[in-house]
Protein backbone atom coordinates (compact mmCIF):
# COMPACT_ATOMS: atom_id res chain seq x y z
CA UNK A 1 0.00 0.00 0.00
CA UNK A 2 0.95 3.52 -0.89
CA UNK A 3 0.87 5.51 2.05
CA UNK A 4 -0.44 9.48 1.88
CA UNK A 5 0.69 10.86 -2.10
CA UNK A 6 3.91 8.87 -2.47
CA UNK A 7 4.48 8.27 -5.89
CA UNK A 8 1.40 9.27 -7.28
CA UNK A 9 0.23 11.12 -10.52
CA UNK A 10 -2.71 12.84 -11.96
CA UNK A 11 -4.34 10.57 -14.75
CA UNK A 12 -7.15 11.69 -16.65
CA UNK A 13 -10.08 9.00 -16.81
CA UNK A 14 -13.35 9.44 -18.77
CA UNK A 15 -12.83 13.42 -18.74
CA UNK A 16 -11.91 13.53 -14.83
CA UNK A 17 -8.75 13.69 -12.67
CA UNK A 18 -7.65 10.69 -10.53
CA UNK A 19 -4.63 10.58 -8.53
CA UNK A 20 -3.39 6.61 -10.01
CA UNK A 21 -0.26 4.92 -7.67
CA UNK A 22 2.28 4.18 -9.02
CA UNK A 23 4.90 2.29 -6.73
CA UNK A 24 8.35 1.56 -7.59
CA UNK A 25 8.81 -1.37 -10.03
CA UNK A 26 11.68 -3.05 -8.22
CA UNK A 27 8.66 -3.50 -5.09
CA UNK A 28 6.86 -6.19 -7.41
CA UNK A 29 9.34 -7.54 -9.68
CA UNK A 30 11.03 -10.59 -8.88
CA UNK A 31 14.50 -11.29 -8.08
CA UNK A 32 15.42 -12.11 -10.97
CA UNK A 33 15.01 -8.91 -12.54
CA UNK A 34 17.71 -7.86 -10.37
CA UNK A 35 20.01 -4.91 -11.76
CA UNK A 36 18.29 -5.12 -15.05
CA UNK A 37 17.02 -1.81 -16.64
CA UNK A 38 13.26 -2.76 -15.39
CA UNK A 39 14.31 -3.37 -11.67
CA UNK A 40 14.99 0.47 -10.88
CA UNK A 41 12.63 2.90 -8.50
CA UNK A 42 10.65 4.30 -11.94
CA UNK A 43 7.22 4.62 -10.45
CA UNK A 44 5.67 2.75 -13.20
CA UNK A 45 3.96 -1.17 -14.24
CA UNK A 46 5.75 -2.97 -16.74
CA UNK A 47 4.04 -5.25 -18.98
CA UNK A 48 6.09 -8.21 -19.29
CA UNK A 49 5.65 -10.20 -22.67
CA UNK A 50 5.10 -13.98 -21.69
CA UNK A 51 7.60 -15.31 -24.50
CA UNK A 52 10.21 -12.70 -23.59
CA UNK A 53 10.11 -13.88 -19.63
CA UNK A 54 10.44 -17.21 -20.50
CA UNK A 55 13.67 -16.65 -23.27
CA UNK A 56 14.89 -13.98 -21.06
CA UNK A 57 18.46 -15.13 -19.01
CA UNK A 58 20.55 -12.93 -15.89
CA UNK A 59 23.40 -11.03 -17.89
CA UNK A 60 21.87 -11.21 -21.40
CA UNK A 61 22.68 -7.95 -23.44
CA UNK A 62 19.27 -6.92 -24.07
CA UNK A 63 17.05 -7.11 -20.69
CA UNK A 64 13.58 -6.79 -20.40
CA UNK A 65 11.73 -3.72 -20.50
CA UNK A 66 7.96 -2.24 -20.80
CA UNK A 67 5.96 -3.28 -23.05
CA UNK A 68 2.58 -2.05 -24.35
CA UNK A 69 -0.60 -3.70 -24.68
CA UNK A 70 -3.11 -3.89 -27.12
CA UNK A 71 -6.50 -4.36 -25.31
CA UNK A 72 -8.59 -4.89 -28.81
CA UNK A 73 -10.12 -1.75 -28.30
CA UNK A 74 -11.80 -1.98 -25.23
CA UNK A 75 -12.72 1.21 -23.00
CA UNK A 76 -10.17 1.73 -19.78
CA UNK A 77 -13.96 1.14 -17.61
CA UNK A 78 -14.56 -2.35 -19.30
CA UNK A 79 -10.91 -2.92 -18.84
CA UNK A 80 -11.11 -2.39 -15.37
CA UNK A 81 -14.59 -4.19 -14.58
CA UNK A 82 -12.93 -7.40 -16.49
CA UNK A 83 -9.42 -7.34 -14.60
CA UNK A 84 -11.32 -7.11 -11.41
CA UNK A 85 -13.44 -10.24 -12.16
CA UNK A 86 -10.60 -12.04 -13.41
CA UNK A 87 -12.75 -12.31 -17.23
CA UNK A 88 -10.21 -13.32 -19.91
CA UNK A 89 -9.66 -10.23 -22.49
CA UNK A 90 -9.95 -11.71 -26.12
CA UNK A 91 -7.08 -10.06 -28.20
CA UNK A 92 -5.06 -8.63 -26.01
CA UNK A 93 -0.97 -9.15 -27.01
CA UNK A 94 1.75 -7.04 -26.08
CA UNK A 95 4.01 -5.26 -28.17
CA UNK A 96 7.81 -4.97 -27.39
CA UNK A 97 10.79 -3.25 -29.50
CA UNK A 98 11.43 -4.26 -33.12
CA UNK A 99 13.69 -7.26 -33.36
CA UNK A 100 14.36 -7.88 -29.77
CA UNK A 101 12.62 -11.76 -29.82
CA UNK A 102 10.38 -13.82 -31.51
CA UNK A 103 7.26 -12.52 -33.45
CA UNK A 104 5.49 -12.37 -30.44
CA UNK A 105 2.12 -11.91 -32.69
CA UNK A 106 2.78 -7.96 -32.38
CA UNK A 107 4.16 -7.59 -35.83
CA UNK A 108 7.71 -6.18 -33.99
CA UNK A 109 9.63 -8.98 -33.71
CA UNK A 110 11.51 -11.50 -36.13
CA UNK A 111 10.27 -13.07 -39.17
CA UNK A 112 9.79 -16.87 -39.72
CA UNK A 113 12.34 -16.70 -41.48
CA UNK A 114 15.08 -15.31 -39.42
CA UNK A 115 13.90 -17.67 -36.17
CA UNK A 116 14.48 -20.62 -38.19
CA UNK A 117 17.63 -19.59 -39.69
CA UNK A 118 18.87 -18.37 -36.01
CA UNK A 119 17.64 -22.26 -34.40
CA UNK A 120 19.23 -23.96 -37.49
CA UNK A 121 22.73 -21.82 -36.54
CA UNK A 122 22.77 -22.50 -33.22
CA UNK A 123 21.76 -26.30 -33.42
CA UNK A 124 25.38 -26.14 -35.91
CA UNK A 125 26.98 -24.62 -33.38
CA UNK A 126 26.36 -26.68 -30.82
CA UNK A 127 27.07 -29.68 -33.29
CA UNK A 128 23.90 -31.36 -31.99
CA UNK A 129 23.18 -35.01 -33.63
CA UNK A 130 20.53 -36.32 -34.68
CA UNK A 131 20.50 -38.39 -31.21
CA UNK A 132 18.43 -38.26 -28.17
CA UNK A 133 20.29 -39.29 -24.55
CA UNK A 134 18.04 -41.54 -22.78
CA UNK A 135 17.78 -44.20 -19.59
CA UNK A 136 16.04 -47.08 -20.74
CA UNK A 137 14.19 -48.75 -17.79
CA UNK A 138 14.28 -52.09 -16.91
CA UNK A 139 12.53 -53.04 -13.96
CA UNK A 140 13.63 -50.07 -12.31
CA UNK A 141 17.48 -50.45 -13.52
CA UNK A 142 18.17 -47.77 -16.15
CA UNK A 143 20.84 -48.03 -18.93
CA UNK A 144 22.39 -45.37 -20.75
CA UNK A 145 21.38 -45.14 -24.50
CA UNK A 146 20.03 -42.72 -26.81
CA UNK A 147 17.08 -42.86 -28.74
CA UNK A 148 17.44 -41.81 -32.88
CA UNK A 149 13.99 -40.66 -34.41
CA UNK A 150 13.96 -41.12 -38.42
CA UNK A 151 17.79 -42.05 -38.37
CA UNK A 152 21.23 -40.87 -40.21
CA UNK A 153 23.77 -42.55 -42.27
CA UNK A 154 25.91 -43.78 -39.32
CA UNK A 155 23.06 -45.31 -37.63
CA UNK A 156 19.00 -46.65 -38.05
CA UNK A 157 16.13 -45.11 -35.97
CA UNK A 158 15.91 -47.23 -32.96
CA UNK A 159 17.43 -47.08 -29.63
CA UNK A 160 20.74 -47.73 -29.39
CA UNK A 161 23.99 -48.12 -27.20
CA UNK A 162 25.75 -45.28 -26.55
CA UNK A 163 29.14 -47.07 -27.81
CA UNK A 164 27.36 -48.48 -31.18
CA UNK A 165 26.92 -44.87 -32.17
CA UNK A 166 29.57 -43.24 -35.18
CA UNK A 167 28.55 -39.94 -34.83
CA UNK A 168 29.31 -37.79 -31.61
CA UNK A 169 27.37 -37.95 -28.90
CA UNK A 170 26.32 -35.25 -26.54
CA UNK A 171 26.53 -37.71 -23.59
CA UNK A 172 28.86 -40.66 -22.41
CA UNK A 173 28.87 -42.90 -18.97
CA UNK A 174 31.87 -41.63 -17.57
CA UNK A 175 30.14 -37.62 -17.90
CA UNK A 176 28.11 -39.25 -14.93
CA UNK A 177 31.08 -40.41 -12.72
CA UNK A 178 31.43 -37.51 -10.69
CA UNK A 179 28.20 -35.51 -11.25
CA UNK A 180 24.71 -36.12 -10.49
CA UNK A 181 22.79 -36.13 -13.60
CA UNK A 182 18.90 -35.40 -14.11
CA UNK A 183 16.62 -37.40 -16.33
CA UNK A 184 12.62 -36.65 -16.79
CA UNK A 185 10.96 -40.08 -17.21
CA UNK A 186 8.18 -40.13 -20.63
CA UNK A 187 4.84 -39.60 -19.89
CA UNK A 188 3.52 -42.50 -22.81
CA UNK A 189 2.94 -39.80 -24.65
CA UNK A 190 6.51 -38.07 -26.09
CA UNK A 191 8.59 -38.94 -29.09
CA UNK A 192 10.36 -40.86 -26.33
CA UNK A 193 9.13 -44.49 -25.79
CA UNK A 194 7.52 -44.93 -22.68
CA UNK A 195 10.12 -46.77 -20.62
CA UNK A 196 12.60 -44.38 -21.02
CA UNK A 197 13.87 -41.11 -19.33
CA UNK A 198 15.36 -38.05 -21.39
CA UNK A 199 18.22 -36.24 -19.98
CA UNK A 200 17.02 -32.65 -18.55
CA UNK A 201 20.47 -31.53 -17.07
CA UNK A 202 23.33 -32.02 -14.36
CA UNK A 203 23.24 -30.73 -10.84
CA UNK A 204 25.49 -26.99 -10.04
CA UNK A 205 25.25 -27.02 -13.77
CA UNK A 206 26.43 -24.29 -15.61
CA UNK A 207 24.71 -23.96 -18.67
CA UNK A 208 21.07 -22.82 -17.33
CA UNK A 209 18.81 -24.06 -19.59
CA UNK A 210 14.78 -23.56 -18.74
CA UNK A 211 13.60 -26.98 -16.89
CA UNK A 212 9.47 -27.63 -17.70
CA UNK A 213 8.34 -29.22 -15.29
CA UNK A 214 4.84 -31.25 -15.49
CA UNK A 215 2.40 -30.99 -12.85
CA UNK A 216 2.31 -35.11 -13.49
CA UNK A 217 5.71 -36.86 -13.88
CA UNK A 218 8.50 -38.78 -12.65
CA UNK A 219 12.30 -37.57 -11.99
CA UNK A 220 14.92 -40.18 -12.33
CA UNK A 221 18.58 -39.20 -10.61
CA UNK A 222 21.77 -41.15 -11.67
CA UNK A 223 24.14 -40.51 -8.41
CA UNK A 224 27.73 -41.00 -8.23
CA UNK A 225 29.16 -42.54 -5.29
CA UNK A 226 31.21 -39.74 -4.51
CA UNK A 227 27.66 -37.92 -3.68
CA UNK A 228 25.42 -40.85 -2.17
CA UNK A 229 26.03 -38.77 1.20
CA UNK A 230 24.36 -35.41 0.13
CA UNK A 231 21.68 -37.42 -2.18
CA UNK A 232 21.11 -39.29 1.01
CA UNK A 233 20.43 -35.79 2.92
CA UNK A 234 18.62 -33.82 0.58
CA UNK A 235 16.22 -37.03 -0.83
CA UNK A 236 15.22 -37.79 2.51
CA UNK A 237 14.12 -33.78 3.40
CA UNK A 238 11.97 -34.07 0.30
CA UNK A 239 10.24 -37.25 1.29
CA UNK A 240 9.23 -36.14 3.93
CA UNK A 241 7.10 -33.62 1.99
CA UNK A 242 6.01 -36.68 -0.75
CA UNK A 243 6.34 -39.28 1.52
CA UNK A 244 5.55 -42.28 -1.16
CA UNK A 245 7.04 -40.56 -4.17
CA UNK A 246 10.89 -40.37 -3.01
CA UNK A 247 13.19 -43.56 -2.79
CA UNK A 248 16.71 -44.35 -3.21
CA UNK A 249 17.85 -47.73 -4.96
CA UNK A 250 21.25 -49.25 -5.64
CA UNK A 251 22.19 -48.72 -9.25
CA UNK A 252 22.07 -52.18 -11.66
CA UNK A 253 22.47 -50.62 -15.14
CA UNK A 254 25.17 -52.67 -17.09
CA UNK A 255 25.72 -49.45 -19.56
CA UNK A 256 26.82 -47.64 -16.65
CA UNK A 257 29.60 -50.14 -15.14
CA UNK A 258 31.96 -47.19 -14.95
CA UNK A 259 29.75 -46.22 -11.89
CA UNK A 260 31.07 -49.44 -9.66
CA UNK A 261 29.27 -47.53 -6.89
CA UNK A 262 25.81 -45.26 -7.92
CA UNK A 263 22.58 -44.79 -6.74
CA UNK A 264 19.24 -44.33 -9.01
CA UNK A 265 17.01 -41.49 -7.12
CA UNK A 266 13.43 -41.74 -7.87
CA UNK A 267 10.98 -38.41 -7.63
CA UNK A 268 7.67 -39.02 -8.41
CA UNK A 269 4.61 -36.30 -8.00
CA UNK A 270 1.00 -36.36 -8.96
CA UNK A 271 -0.33 -32.74 -8.06
CA UNK A 272 0.26 -29.04 -8.33
CA UNK A 273 1.82 -29.26 -4.86
CA UNK A 274 4.20 -31.94 -5.56
CA UNK A 275 5.27 -29.79 -8.66
CA UNK A 276 6.25 -27.17 -6.81
CA UNK A 277 8.27 -29.03 -4.22
CA UNK A 278 10.29 -30.83 -7.28
CA UNK A 279 10.64 -27.27 -8.54
CA UNK A 280 12.49 -26.22 -5.20
CA UNK A 281 14.62 -29.41 -4.77
CA UNK A 282 15.66 -29.16 -8.38
CA UNK A 283 16.53 -25.25 -7.97
CA UNK A 284 18.29 -26.33 -4.66
CA UNK A 285 21.10 -28.84 -6.66
CA UNK A 286 20.87 -26.97 -9.89
CA UNK A 287 21.75 -23.30 -9.04
CA UNK A 288 18.85 -22.61 -11.65
CA UNK A 289 16.98 -19.61 -10.63
CA UNK A 290 13.31 -19.90 -9.91
CA UNK A 291 12.05 -18.20 -12.92
CA UNK A 292 13.84 -20.58 -15.10
CA UNK A 293 12.51 -24.01 -13.21
CA UNK A 294 9.15 -23.85 -15.06
CA UNK A 295 5.58 -25.26 -14.32
CA UNK A 296 3.72 -26.85 -17.45
CA UNK A 297 -0.04 -27.99 -17.94
CA UNK A 298 1.11 -30.30 -20.89
CA UNK A 299 -0.72 -30.03 -23.97
CA UNK A 300 -3.25 -33.39 -25.10
CA UNK A 301 -4.17 -33.71 -28.18
CA UNK A 302 -7.45 -36.32 -29.49
CA UNK A 303 -7.80 -37.59 -32.41
CA UNK A 304 -11.34 -37.59 -34.58
CA UNK A 305 -13.03 -39.13 -37.68
CA UNK A 306 -14.63 -36.51 -40.05
CA UNK A 307 -17.88 -37.05 -38.36
CA UNK A 308 -16.47 -36.15 -35.21
CA UNK A 309 -16.44 -40.07 -33.73
CA UNK A 310 -13.29 -39.95 -31.53
CA UNK A 311 -11.01 -42.60 -32.68
CA UNK A 312 -9.43 -44.84 -30.37
CA UNK A 313 -5.34 -45.71 -30.34
CA UNK A 314 -4.62 -48.67 -32.08
CA UNK A 315 -4.03 -51.29 -28.58
CA UNK A 316 -3.77 -50.60 -24.47
CA UNK A 317 0.27 -51.32 -25.61
CA UNK A 318 0.20 -48.08 -28.16
CA UNK A 319 -1.81 -45.70 -27.09
CA UNK A 320 -0.06 -42.82 -29.03
CA UNK A 321 -0.54 -44.88 -32.41
CA UNK A 322 -3.32 -44.38 -34.36
CA UNK A 323 -4.39 -46.09 -37.75
CA UNK A 324 -5.23 -43.96 -40.92
CA UNK A 325 -4.67 -44.71 -44.46
CA UNK A 326 -3.55 -42.29 -47.35
CA UNK A 327 -5.66 -39.59 -48.83
CA UNK A 328 -7.94 -39.45 -45.62
CA UNK A 329 -8.75 -36.59 -43.38
CA UNK A 330 -9.23 -36.36 -39.40
CA UNK A 331 -9.54 -34.04 -37.26
CA UNK A 332 -6.86 -33.34 -34.03
CA UNK A 333 -8.39 -31.10 -30.64
CA UNK A 334 -5.61 -29.52 -28.81
CA UNK A 335 -5.71 -28.84 -25.35
CA UNK A 336 -4.42 -28.40 -22.05
CA UNK A 337 -4.35 -31.21 -18.55
CA UNK A 338 -6.77 -29.94 -15.96
CA UNK A 339 -9.02 -27.66 -18.65
CA UNK A 340 -5.62 -24.59 -18.31
CA UNK A 341 -6.12 -22.20 -21.18
CA UNK A 342 -4.39 -22.79 -24.03
CA UNK A 343 -2.01 -19.76 -24.88
CA UNK A 344 0.63 -20.51 -27.10
CA UNK A 345 2.38 -23.40 -28.34
CA UNK A 346 4.10 -25.32 -30.96
CA UNK A 347 2.94 -28.01 -33.51
CA UNK A 348 5.25 -29.94 -35.34
CA UNK A 349 3.05 -31.79 -38.18
CA UNK A 350 5.62 -34.93 -39.84
CA UNK A 351 6.73 -34.94 -43.35
CA UNK A 352 3.46 -36.89 -44.48
CA UNK A 353 1.10 -34.60 -43.34
CA UNK A 354 0.31 -31.65 -45.85
CA UNK A 355 0.88 -28.29 -44.40
CA UNK A 356 -2.03 -27.06 -46.89
CA UNK A 357 -4.95 -29.01 -45.67
CA UNK A 358 -4.01 -27.51 -41.96
CA UNK A 359 -7.40 -25.29 -40.89
CA UNK A 360 -5.87 -22.62 -38.64
CA UNK A 361 -9.15 -20.51 -38.18
CA UNK A 362 -9.98 -18.19 -35.42
CA UNK A 363 -6.40 -18.07 -34.42
CA UNK A 364 -2.73 -16.48 -35.30
CA UNK A 365 -0.26 -18.99 -36.92
CA UNK A 366 3.41 -18.63 -38.28
CA UNK A 367 5.18 -21.03 -40.68
CA UNK A 368 8.44 -21.49 -39.03
CA UNK A 369 9.64 -23.91 -41.55
CA UNK A 370 10.96 -27.11 -42.08
CA UNK A 371 12.63 -28.79 -39.03
CA UNK A 372 15.59 -29.72 -39.86
CA UNK A 373 16.12 -32.77 -37.38
CA UNK A 374 12.98 -34.33 -37.66
CA UNK A 375 12.39 -33.34 -41.21
CA UNK A 376 8.61 -31.97 -40.21
CA UNK A 377 7.17 -28.68 -40.37
CA UNK A 378 7.06 -26.37 -37.44
CA UNK A 379 4.64 -23.64 -36.55
CA UNK A 380 3.88 -21.07 -33.78
CA UNK A 381 0.40 -20.89 -32.96
CA UNK A 382 -1.32 -18.39 -30.25
CA UNK A 383 -5.21 -18.70 -29.42
CA UNK A 384 -6.20 -15.03 -28.57
CA UNK A 385 -10.15 -16.38 -28.64
CA UNK A 386 -11.76 -17.08 -25.44
CA UNK A 387 -13.66 -20.26 -26.96
CA UNK A 388 -11.07 -21.60 -28.13
CA UNK A 389 -9.03 -21.33 -25.15
CA UNK A 390 -10.89 -24.72 -23.88
CA UNK A 391 -9.49 -26.65 -27.10
CA UNK A 392 -8.57 -25.83 -30.77
CA UNK A 393 -9.64 -28.08 -33.23
CA UNK A 394 -7.86 -28.59 -36.66
CA UNK A 395 -8.88 -30.50 -39.87
CA UNK A 396 -5.56 -32.14 -41.12
CA UNK A 397 -5.38 -34.89 -44.25
CA UNK A 398 -2.47 -37.77 -44.59
CA UNK A 399 -0.68 -37.48 -48.13
CA UNK A 400 1.16 -40.74 -47.46
CA UNK A 401 2.81 -42.42 -44.78
CA UNK A 402 6.40 -43.43 -46.46
CA UNK A 403 7.65 -40.21 -45.02
CA UNK A 404 6.56 -40.10 -41.58
CA UNK A 405 2.81 -39.28 -40.18
CA UNK A 406 2.60 -37.84 -36.74
CA UNK A 407 1.82 -34.60 -34.57
CA UNK A 408 3.73 -32.80 -32.01
CA UNK A 409 2.35 -30.28 -30.04
CA UNK A 410 4.91 -28.56 -27.08
CA UNK A 411 5.70 -25.13 -25.32
CA UNK A 412 8.37 -22.86 -26.71
CA UNK A 413 11.66 -23.66 -25.65
CA UNK A 414 10.69 -26.99 -24.15
CA UNK A 415 10.33 -30.48 -25.59
CA UNK A 416 7.47 -32.98 -26.18
CA UNK A 417 8.18 -35.40 -23.31
CA UNK A 418 8.05 -32.23 -21.01
CA UNK A 419 4.81 -30.42 -22.17
CA UNK A 420 3.04 -32.03 -24.50
CA UNK A 421 1.54 -34.94 -26.61
CA UNK A 422 3.52 -36.71 -29.87
CA UNK A 423 0.79 -38.67 -32.53
CA UNK A 424 2.21 -41.65 -34.77
CA UNK A 425 -0.44 -42.56 -37.60
CA UNK A 426 0.21 -45.76 -38.89
CA UNK A 427 -1.66 -47.19 -41.85
CA UNK A 428 -4.71 -49.63 -41.24
CA UNK A 429 -3.22 -52.91 -42.73
CA UNK A 430 -0.28 -52.38 -40.17
CA UNK A 431 -3.04 -52.66 -37.14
Amino acid sequence: MLANNENREERIFGGLFYSVPQPYRRDFLGKEYKNTDIWNNEPRHPLLCLDGHYTWEPGEEKTPSSFTVNTGGITMSTLKNMIKNGDYIAGAHFKHHHGEKDNCHCGMGRSAAEILLAEQRKAALSRRVNGTPILQDYDGAYELKFYVQNGSDALGAGIHNTGDSKIPSMLHPSDLENVTSIWLQSRDVGALPGNCAGFLCYENTDDKPNLFIPDVGKIVLIIPNSRKLDYITYLRGLKEKIPDGVKMVRGKAKSLHQLTEYRQGIIQWSDEKGQELVKQFLQKITGIESHMVRSTRPLLVEVYDRDYEMITPVSKHQLSDFGLDAGQQFFIKIRRMRNTPLDGFRLLLGPGISASHLNLRGLEASNLGVDHLSGGTLWKIFVREKDLQVGLWAKLEIQTHSQGVWIEVFDHGSTVEQSGTRLQIVPTELI
